[in-house]
């Protein structure tokens, strides 16, 4: 059985990523993080609609993910190291458990019953 994700990383996800198509951008501008994207570029690759992209790369800008530049374009520029990492912890885990990734997303946070209820669980298995 695979390890649960992070509590850090489940955080992160729940803060910053509300769906897939988001989840794929910030994995795709992270992969090259030295090359300046487009919302065009974005788009092709993602293949959603150049609205929402638009919207999800002024997102990740304002959350401090990415920097834009005055020629439109996108880089991937975490405002700390820890962002950084997360951001790569998570696209490494999006392409191994891809399924857990997703469920993550949609399931959201969990909450403080379920926290409680998981911890139980986890020292009854212990």
């Amino acid at each position: 059985m695979a390890e649960p994700l992070s509590p850090d990383l489940l955080q992160f996800i729940a803060r910053y990523i509300h769906s897939v198509e988001q989840l794929e951008i910030l994995c795709l501008v992270s992969s090259a993080p030295s090359r300046p994207w487009t919302v065009a570029e974005v788009f092709h690759e993602i293949q959603s609609s150049e609205k929402s992209v638009t919207a999800s790369l002024r997102k990740f800008e304002q959350d401090g993910f990415l920097k834009a530049k005055e020629n439109g374009t996108f880089n991937f520029s975490p405002a700390t190291p820890a962002l950084t990492d997360l951001v790569h912890e998570l696209s490494r885990l999006y392409r191994e458990r891809s399924v857990a990734i997703v469920e993550s997303i949609y399931r959201g946070p969990l909450q403080p019953i379920e926290n409680f209820a998981e911890a139980f669980r986890l020292r009854k298995d212990s």
